[in-house]
This record gives C-alpha cells, structure tokens and sequence, in this order.
C-alpha cells in the first residue's frame, strides 16, 4: 500500500489514502505496438550525428558540462534563481503532517492549471473536516511529491457527490491584452456619398 498523505486539522492528524484519478481510468487508452515485416515487436532508437550509427535503449545518456565543454558532477552544482539567489529544496509532504491553516478561495483555485488529481480515502474520525469540505471549503498549501525546488500548489477540496480530493498545479500566467485604441460605440460612423468602389451589386453574381 502506498504511502498515506496525512493532514493536520486543528490538533488532529489524519491519514488519507490516495488514488490517482487519470484519464486511462475515466475513458480507457489503446495501446499501439509497431512491428516489422515478421511481427517483432520495433524499438526506438537514436540516429547519431554521424547520419548512420543506431544507438538502441540504454546507449545513450545525459550529463552536465560547464561552458568549457568539461564534465560536472551533480553534486558539485547549487541550485540559483534568475537572479542568482541560491535556492533551497522542500521536503517531501508525506515527510511530516501538512497543516491545513490556509483556506483558498474559488477563484483563487481557478487561477491555477491543474495538472493532477487523486481521490482520497478518509480515515476514522474525519468527519469535521469532511463536513468543511462539503460545505465548499478549500485549504491550499505548498505540495512536493518527492521533494525538490519547484514545489507545487495543492488544494483540498471536495467533488460534488462530496468525496474529498486533492488538485495539484501551479499558479496559471495569464496576461490580458486589450487593443491599442477603443472605438467610442457611441460614435456615429460617417459614410462619404459618391464613394462606390466598395459597394456590390448582387445582380452581377
């Protein structure tokens, strides 16, 4: 059984399981399988840079290398921000209990793009929090599946039929854009008499 997520609420904690809820579970996939002229199965492989030289699974891998082309170990390398700030990496939230002290608004939630969603499975003794949920509460807080730089935001809410569940994302960029000059609707437009040009007469169609 995989690891449970557990939530501080108030003084109590509580463990919930969590399922990932994805689209091959709501709508099912197909999975396609190339083969050659004798039905064996193909793998990918990498055309070298050469033009000629197939390298198969596991002929190839990644490193790091600083701007003189030599090779760097990753622990030598510290995370920095664009402007140079170094950078601290979060925990994992199954590391310690989260602590639901944060409550998100529905635009807050709809201000995000969320990439995941799992489906929780209450413990005993959840029956306050569930009932928040129910009633249309959000919490939000910082989420880390594994831990790293760039944490996630999560929100605990709860779906209509009221099963609690948790969404994953990140804040969505959305810039807005208008036009440079805004016509007066109001304003009268004034069409030049004797201009012709652009008027069509359906009878030559």
């Amino acid at each position: 059984m995989a690891k449970p997520l557990v939530f501080r609420h108030g003084k109590t904690e509580l463990s919930f399981q969590l399922d990932k809820l994805d689209r091959d579970k709501l709508y099912g996939y197909i999975d396609t399988e190339a083969v050659d002229s004798q039905s064996r199965p193909c793998q990918l492989a990498i055309l070298g840079s050469d033009g000629k030289t197939l390298v198969g699974r596991g002929g190839s891998a990644l490193q790091y290398v600083d701007p003189d082309g030599n090779y760097c170990a990753r622990a030598t390398l510290k995370p920095v921000s664009p402007e140079g700030k170094p950078l601290a990496a979060v925990p994992s939230s199954f590391a310690a209990p989260i602590a639901l002290d944060q409550r998100a608004s529905v635009d807050e939630y709809l201000s995000h793009n969320i990439k995941s969603v799992y489906l929780l499975t209450p413990p005993m003794g959840a029956d306050e929090l569930l009932k928040e949920l129910r009633a249309g509460a959000i919490y939000s807080f910082a989420f880390s599946y594994r831990g790293g730089l760039n944490p996630n935001v999560g929100f605990l809410l709860a779906s209509s039929e009221g099963t609690p569940a948790l969404a994953i994302g990140q804040k969505a960029n959305l810039p807005f854009v208008r036009l440079a000059e805004l016509s007066d609707p109001e304003e009268e437009t004034v069409v030049e008499e004797g201009d012709s040009d652009d008027e069509m007469d359906f009878g030559m169609m």
